[in-house]
Protein backbone atom coordinates (compact mmCIF):
# COMPACT_ATOMS: atom_id res chain seq x y z
CA UNK A 1 0.00 0.00 0.00
CA UNK A 2 1.52 3.38 -1.00
CA UNK A 3 1.51 6.40 1.29
CA UNK A 4 -1.45 8.04 -0.45
CA UNK A 5 -3.62 4.90 -0.20
CA UNK A 6 -2.62 4.48 3.43
CA UNK A 7 -3.57 8.07 4.25
CA UNK A 8 -6.88 7.65 2.45
CA UNK A 9 -7.64 4.61 4.60
CA UNK A 10 -6.65 6.48 7.76
CA UNK A 11 -8.87 9.42 6.81
CA UNK A 12 -11.95 7.19 6.63
CA UNK A 13 -11.44 6.57 10.36
CA UNK A 14 -11.15 10.25 11.26
CA UNK A 15 -13.95 12.59 12.22
CA UNK A 16 -15.14 14.91 9.50
CA UNK A 17 -16.12 18.54 9.99
CA UNK A 18 -19.80 17.85 10.73
CA UNK A 19 -18.78 15.55 13.60
CA UNK A 20 -16.68 18.23 15.30
CA UNK A 21 -17.41 21.61 16.93
CA UNK A 22 -16.38 24.88 15.32
CA UNK A 23 -14.12 25.68 18.28
CA UNK A 24 -12.64 23.44 20.97
CA UNK A 25 -10.26 24.49 23.76
CA UNK A 26 -7.36 22.11 24.33
CA UNK A 27 -6.29 21.20 27.85
CA UNK A 28 -2.88 22.83 27.46
CA UNK A 29 -1.22 25.04 30.08
CA UNK A 30 0.58 28.03 28.57
CA UNK A 31 2.63 30.75 30.26
CA UNK A 32 1.21 33.78 28.47
CA UNK A 33 3.86 36.22 29.70
CA UNK A 34 6.63 33.90 28.49
CA UNK A 35 4.87 33.48 25.15
CA UNK A 36 4.44 37.22 24.69
CA UNK A 37 8.09 37.88 25.57
CA UNK A 38 9.19 35.26 23.03
CA UNK A 39 6.98 36.86 20.39
CA UNK A 40 8.26 40.36 21.15
CA UNK A 41 11.85 39.23 20.54
CA UNK A 42 11.13 38.35 16.90
CA UNK A 43 8.46 40.94 16.08
CA UNK A 44 10.71 42.64 13.51
CA UNK A 45 10.56 39.48 11.38
CA UNK A 46 6.93 39.82 10.24
CA UNK A 47 6.50 39.75 6.47
CA UNK A 48 3.69 39.30 3.96
CA UNK A 49 2.38 35.76 3.53
CA UNK A 50 3.39 35.35 -0.11
CA UNK A 51 6.99 36.23 0.68
CA UNK A 52 6.95 33.85 3.64
CA UNK A 53 5.49 30.92 1.66
CA UNK A 54 6.26 31.38 -2.04
CA UNK A 55 5.92 27.74 -3.07
CA UNK A 56 2.76 27.09 -1.11
CA UNK A 57 1.11 30.36 -2.09
CA UNK A 58 1.70 29.82 -5.78
CA UNK A 59 -0.63 26.82 -5.54
CA UNK A 60 -3.26 28.87 -3.71
CA UNK A 61 -3.39 32.12 -5.66
CA UNK A 62 -7.16 32.55 -5.42
CA UNK A 63 -6.93 32.28 -1.65
CA UNK A 64 -3.90 34.56 -1.63
CA UNK A 65 -5.83 37.34 -3.36
CA UNK A 66 -8.81 37.14 -1.02
CA UNK A 67 -7.23 36.22 2.30
CA UNK A 68 -3.44 36.33 2.54
CA UNK A 69 -3.13 40.03 1.67
CA UNK A 70 -4.85 40.97 4.91
CA UNK A 71 -2.30 39.70 7.41
CA UNK A 72 1.41 39.13 8.02
CA UNK A 73 3.33 36.20 9.43
CA UNK A 74 6.60 34.82 10.71
CA UNK A 75 7.41 31.30 9.60
CA UNK A 76 8.71 29.06 12.39
CA UNK A 77 8.87 26.01 10.13
CA UNK A 78 9.59 25.98 6.41
CA UNK A 79 9.53 23.74 3.35
CA UNK A 80 11.39 20.50 3.99
CA UNK A 81 12.72 19.38 0.62
CA UNK A 82 12.13 20.49 -2.95
CA UNK A 83 9.20 22.55 -4.16
CA UNK A 84 6.36 20.59 -5.75
CA UNK A 85 5.27 21.27 -9.30
CA UNK A 86 2.70 24.04 -9.52
CA UNK A 87 -0.94 22.94 -9.78
CA UNK A 88 -4.31 24.58 -9.28
CA UNK A 89 -6.02 21.19 -8.88
CA UNK A 90 -7.40 21.15 -5.31
CA UNK A 91 -7.76 17.35 -5.24
CA UNK A 92 -4.16 16.93 -6.33
CA UNK A 93 -2.93 19.37 -3.68
CA UNK A 94 -4.81 17.42 -1.03
CA UNK A 95 -3.64 14.05 -2.39
CA UNK A 96 0.02 15.03 -2.22
CA UNK A 97 -0.51 16.60 1.23
CA UNK A 98 1.40 19.80 0.54
CA UNK A 99 1.24 21.32 4.00
CA UNK A 100 2.87 18.30 5.68
CA UNK A 101 6.08 19.24 3.87
CA UNK A 102 6.39 22.51 5.81
CA UNK A 103 7.87 21.00 8.95
CA UNK A 104 11.54 22.01 8.89
CA UNK A 105 12.34 24.11 11.99
CA UNK A 106 13.77 27.59 11.47
CA UNK A 107 16.41 29.16 13.71
CA UNK A 108 13.68 31.27 15.35
CA UNK A 109 11.80 28.10 16.29
CA UNK A 110 14.51 25.72 17.50
CA UNK A 111 14.82 25.83 21.29
CA UNK A 112 12.10 28.49 21.62
CA UNK A 113 9.02 28.55 23.83
CA UNK A 114 6.99 28.20 20.62
CA UNK A 115 8.60 24.81 20.06
CA UNK A 116 7.97 23.85 23.69
CA UNK A 117 4.27 24.62 23.30
CA UNK A 118 3.91 22.73 20.02
CA UNK A 119 5.63 19.71 21.59
CA UNK A 120 2.86 19.56 24.20
CA UNK A 121 0.67 18.08 21.45
CA UNK A 122 0.81 14.40 20.47
CA UNK A 123 0.49 14.64 16.67
CA UNK A 124 3.40 15.99 14.57
CA UNK A 125 3.10 19.67 13.65
CA UNK A 126 3.43 21.46 10.33
CA UNK A 127 3.30 25.07 9.13
CA UNK A 128 4.10 26.53 12.52
CA UNK A 129 3.88 30.31 12.27
CA UNK A 130 3.06 33.58 14.01
CA UNK A 131 0.29 35.57 12.35
CA UNK A 132 -0.61 39.24 12.74
CA UNK A 133 -3.96 40.77 11.80
CA UNK A 134 -3.69 44.56 11.89
CA UNK A 135 -6.22 47.00 13.30
CA UNK A 136 -9.40 47.18 11.24
CA UNK A 137 -8.42 44.26 9.02
CA UNK A 138 -10.70 41.35 8.14
CA UNK A 139 -9.84 37.87 6.93
CA UNK A 140 -12.91 37.18 4.75
CA UNK A 141 -14.89 33.97 4.89
CA UNK A 142 -13.03 31.05 3.37
CA UNK A 143 -12.63 27.27 3.75
CA UNK A 144 -9.19 25.71 4.16
CA UNK A 145 -9.64 21.94 4.47
CA UNK A 146 -11.64 19.27 6.27
CA UNK A 147 -10.21 18.20 9.68
CA UNK A 148 -9.45 14.78 8.18
CA UNK A 149 -6.59 16.52 6.35
CA UNK A 150 -5.14 18.28 9.41
CA UNK A 151 -6.09 19.62 12.84
CA UNK A 152 -5.73 23.42 12.93
CA UNK A 153 -4.55 24.95 16.21
CA UNK A 154 -4.47 28.63 17.17
CA UNK A 155 -3.12 30.25 20.33
CA UNK A 156 -3.76 34.00 20.58
CA UNK A 157 -0.75 35.87 21.96
CA UNK A 158 -2.12 39.43 21.83
CA UNK A 159 -5.83 39.95 21.37
CA UNK A 160 -8.85 41.96 22.50
CA UNK A 161 -12.56 41.20 23.05
CA UNK A 162 -13.25 43.17 19.86
CA UNK A 163 -11.49 40.48 17.81
CA UNK A 164 -14.08 37.98 16.60
CA UNK A 165 -13.79 34.58 14.96
CA UNK A 166 -16.87 33.82 12.87
CA UNK A 167 -18.15 30.52 11.43
CA UNK A 168 -20.96 29.74 9.02
CA UNK A 169 -22.62 26.39 9.74
CA UNK A 170 -25.83 25.56 7.88
CA UNK A 171 -28.00 28.68 8.27
CA UNK A 172 -26.32 29.86 11.48
CA UNK A 173 -23.57 32.42 12.05
CA UNK A 174 -21.43 31.60 15.08
CA UNK A 175 -19.27 34.21 16.83
CA UNK A 176 -16.38 33.54 19.22
CA UNK A 177 -13.68 35.50 20.99
CA UNK A 178 -10.52 33.44 21.55
CA UNK A 179 -8.65 34.38 24.72
CA UNK A 180 -4.92 35.04 24.84
CA UNK A 181 -2.81 32.19 26.15
CA UNK A 182 -5.35 29.49 25.40
CA UNK A 183 -5.04 26.83 22.68
CA UNK A 184 -8.01 26.20 20.39
CA UNK A 185 -8.97 23.80 17.62
CA UNK A 186 -10.45 25.60 14.61
CA UNK A 187 -12.78 23.64 12.35
CA UNK A 188 -11.45 24.99 9.06
CA UNK A 189 -13.76 22.75 7.05
CA UNK A 190 -16.50 25.34 7.53
CA UNK A 191 -16.45 28.87 6.15
CA UNK A 192 -14.71 31.02 8.74
CA UNK A 193 -13.59 34.62 9.11
CA UNK A 194 -11.74 36.88 11.55
CA UNK A 195 -12.48 40.54 12.25
CA UNK A 196 -10.14 42.81 14.20
CA UNK A 197 -12.30 45.69 15.36
CA UNK A 198 -9.94 46.56 18.22
CA UNK A 199 -7.26 49.24 18.48
CA UNK A 200 -4.29 46.82 18.43
CA UNK A 201 -3.05 43.97 16.20
CA UNK A 202 -4.25 40.42 16.88
CA UNK A 203 -1.15 38.21 17.04
CA UNK A 204 -1.36 34.44 17.32
CA UNK A 205 0.70 31.25 17.20
CA UNK A 206 -0.85 29.00 14.56
CA UNK A 207 -0.03 25.52 13.27
CA UNK A 208 -1.59 22.31 12.02
CA UNK A 209 -1.30 18.79 13.40
CA UNK A 210 -0.97 15.74 11.18
CA UNK A 211 -3.64 13.69 12.96
CA UNK A 212 -6.55 13.91 15.38
CA UNK A 213 -4.91 12.37 18.45
CA UNK A 214 -5.22 15.62 20.36
CA UNK A 215 -8.96 16.03 19.84
CA UNK A 216 -9.90 14.67 23.26
CA UNK A 217 -11.52 16.19 26.33
CA UNK A 218 -10.36 15.99 29.93
CA UNK A 219 -11.80 12.53 30.65
CA UNK A 220 -9.97 11.08 27.65
CA UNK A 221 -13.00 10.75 25.38
CA UNK A 222 -13.05 12.19 21.88
CA UNK A 223 -14.86 15.43 21.19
Amino acid sequence: MNIYAQKKLENTMKKRKHQLPSIHEFDIQIDLTKLQNECDKISASFTDVVTANPALCMNHMDLVKNVYDNFEQINLTELNGEELEHTTDVKERIRRREETRYNKPTELYTGSYFEEIVNMFSAPAMRVRITKLEVGKIIPFHIDYDPTYATRVIIPIYTNPQVKNLFKRKDALEEYHLEAGKAYFLNTGFAHSVENNSDAPRIALMFSLDGQEDLVINDGSEI
